[in-house]
């Protein structure tokens, strides 16, 4: 076993995992969570899973889980009931990142992407980021919301191909007929987090077969 004490989350600890079809990492898990592999079947998901691209994510009822990306460290959490994919053009040691969203609610804290792109999408939106933290919300019946909290949200319906900006205090509503609207958020409206602020130390463990094809557990503190 191998740990490394008190390091401060700068990623090049990851740069081992840089490479291959790894994209990101699991760093908080509650209730039942799964990810589906290819044509595999569905296994669950725990703390310290590696994420590859092409990795379908569900959660069940009162299932959460967070996802750090290798590259930045940028998050995105999971709430219940919510399904996803995820994929990741691995290129330079930068990682483009691409949210498909079938259902549920997710949060997404996106560092400075910089030259990559951060998008997340569902089969009537498309949000495009470059750095900022909001919530999307897709219901299959009714369209989908976006909750600004910090930075700016480039918002486009794929129906009619209208866009519009959020910024942190609005609320846009993207439905299926094409329309697309905003207004002021509902403090009431925004989605709680089970994983907070992260503020404290967190250890995380994971595992990975070195280069005799031996298994070994790498344990990180960060904050």
């Amino acid at each position: 076993m191998i740990l490394f004490k008190k390091i401060f989350f700068t990623f090049l600890i990851f740069s081992f995992l840089i490479g291959s079809d790894r994209i990101a990492v699991a760093t908080k898990v509650i209730g039942s969570v799964e990810f589906v592999r290819g044509k595999g079947f569905a296994k669950s998901l725990k703390k310290g899973h590696i994420i590859e691209s092409g990795d379908i994510l569900k959660t069940k009822k009162g299932g959460f889980v967070a996802i750090l990306f290798i590259d930045d460290k940028s998050a995105l959490k999971i709430k219940e009931n919510t399904e996803l994919e995820i994929v990741g053009n691995n290129k330079n040691q930068t990682i483009a990142k691409r949210i498909s969203l079938m259902n549920g609610t997710v949060r997404a804290q996106v560092e400075d992407q910089r030259n990559k792109d951060f998008v997340v999408q569902t089969s009537v939106s498309v949000a495009s980021v470059k750095g900022t933290d909001f919530w999307m919300i897709s219901d299959k019946s009714k369209g989908d919301s976006i909750i600004g909290i910090e930075g700016v949200i480039q918002l486009a319906n794929k129906i009619s191909g209208e866009i519009i900006d959020i910024t942190s205090g609005i609320t846009g509503l993207s439905s299926n007929n094409g329309q697309l609207e905003s207004y002021n958020t509902d403090p009431k409206t925004i989605p709680s987090d089970p994983s907070g602020d992260d503020s404290d130390s967190q250890k995380i463990k994971i595992e990975f077969m070195d280069a005799s094809g031996k298994k070994k557990t790498l344990v990180i503190e960060y904050q």
